[in-house]
Parts: C-alpha cells; structure tokens; sequence
C-alpha cells in the first residue's frame, strides 16, 4: 500500500510540472524593417531590448528583423512600436519624425509614404 501512495504522489507531481511547463509562450517572429547599415542594425537592436524580448537580430541585406518573443510578458506591437520610436518605419508603425530626422545621415532610409 505504501509503495501505491509512493507511485500516486511521485505520478501526481510529475503531472503537476509538466502542466506548468506546457504554457510555453516564447515564439519567433519576423518583421520588415527600413534601414541601411550596422548603425540602423544597432540601434533597431537596441530599440528590441525590452523585458520579454530575446535574441533579436536586424539584417541589412533583407531589412528583417527576427525576434524571440514571450508573448505573456509583452506583444509583438509594443517591440514594433519601441523600433518606430528610435526613427525606424517597419510593418506596422511608421517611425518616429524627430528620431528619424536625428539619425545620422548614413542612416536615413528612403521613407515609405504615410
């Protein structure tokens, strides 16, 4: 009997951790972002360093920023919004005027229109 109540308990607790971790909500998302060069690259970069976002990457080539999102924590506009603050027009925002004007030139992208 005691080795039953041993192997219900241990069952029981496993069943409990493996429930918790199912709420996985870490995802990967994708998104075209104006820029140029390793500057647009660092300070996209930086505008993505917000709690809840990881890994986030910005290539110049495809102008596609990747980032790894938990979407408990945050969503994906607040990042968008925090990359159009810092003067960068992508998908869903178009950049902030002031931030874009105060970029260096070298960073000044042919904007989308509004």
């Amino acid at each position: 009997m005691r080795r039953v109540l041993q192997f219900t308990f241990f069952f029981s607790f496993l069943l409990f951790i493996s429930c918790g971790s199912n709420s996985n909500t870490v995802v990967e998302k994708t998104f075209h972002v104006w820029g140029n060069n390793e500057i647009c690259k660092h300070n996209i970069e930086k505008a993505c360093k917000l709690n809840g976002v990881s890994d986030a990457s910005w290539n110049a080539d495809s102008k596609l920023l990747k980032f790894k999102i938990d979407t408990a924590i945050l969503n994906t506009d607040a990042v968008l919004k925090s990359v159009a603050s810092a003067g960068y027009d992508n998908e869903l925002f178009f950049g902030n005027d002031y931030a874009y004007s105060n970029l260096p030139e070298a960073c000044q992208y042919e904007r989308r229109d509004n």
